[in-house]
């Protein structure tokens, strides 16, 4: 844990996020939803270990994070521009409304205070700018797994519309996302908890549930694993 501020992170939330930034067919899923709005100068916040990043426009990309071990292996294993950013605690001065969009995916619920890093994104972005956000869903399935990644919470959809419209933004879209790996989390952390084979079980994920995930485009599901959020400075 890095005592200067309030986001919880250990050896086991690492593996955890090495396991993540290996799922190639979720992370491509992911990126789909949000391309519509990934245009002009875009900004990742808690870019990690660069799973998602890798499949991002790399023009006008900038990806952050506040672990400096990340932000070096992102310079060097995307090259594109890096920020040493810490997203509860401050708004860098020189970015204030530079990016026309944010992304952040699984990271909001790291966050102990997220209506600050709420309110210092609208204050990153550009007017008329897009928060893109993706965080877990569904407080009753939060379990040890989530203790072991660092959670503070997951979230309800009400939960989410209220915090967004509190902090000044206009809701774009909203709904339920992953809707099978709902089953998979809580079965995950009802039965197994964490184990030495908890990465071969996020490929199976990966390999045999994520492409099913493009069928959500159609039909949007009553509950799921995580909020698909979009949402506009207005």
């Amino acid at each position: 844990m890095d005592k200067n501020n309030n986001q919880v992170w250990s050896d086991k939330s690492n593996r955890i996020l090495e396991h993540a930034s290996t799922l190639k067919q979720y992370n491509r899923w992911l990126v789909s939803l949000f391309r519509p709005y990934l245009k002009g100068r875009v900004l990742e916040v808690g870019a990690g270990l660069g799973g998602l990043s890798k499949m991002l426009p790399k023009k006008n990309l900038t990806l952050s994070d506040y672990n400096p071990t990340y932000l070096e292996h992102l310079k060097k294993d995307i090259g594109v521009d890096t920020l040493h950013l810490n997203i509860e605690k401050n708004a860098p001065g020189q970015y204030l409304g530079f990016f026309d969009a944010i992304l952040s995916s699984n990271v909001f619920e790291h966050i102990k205070n997220d209506d600050l890093a709420l309110a210092n994104c609208f204050k990153l972005l550009s007017d008329g700018g897009y928060l893109l956000l993706f965080v877990p869903a569904g407080p009753e399935i939060l379990g040890s797994l989530d203790r072991d990644m660092g959670h503070f919470r997951r979230y309800t959809l009400s939960e989410v519309k209220s915090k967004v419209c509190k902090a000044g933004y206009k809701i774009v879209e909203i709904r339920y996302a992953n809707f099978l790996g709902y089953f998979a989390w809580w079965g995950r952390g009802l039965f197994l908890r964490q184990s030495p084979a908890d990465g071969v079980l996020a490929k199976i994920f990966d390999f045999f549930v994520a492409p099913f995930l493009y069928l959500e485009k159609y039909v949007n599901p009553p509950f799921g694993q995580s909020i698909f959020l979009v949402a506009q400075k207005i």
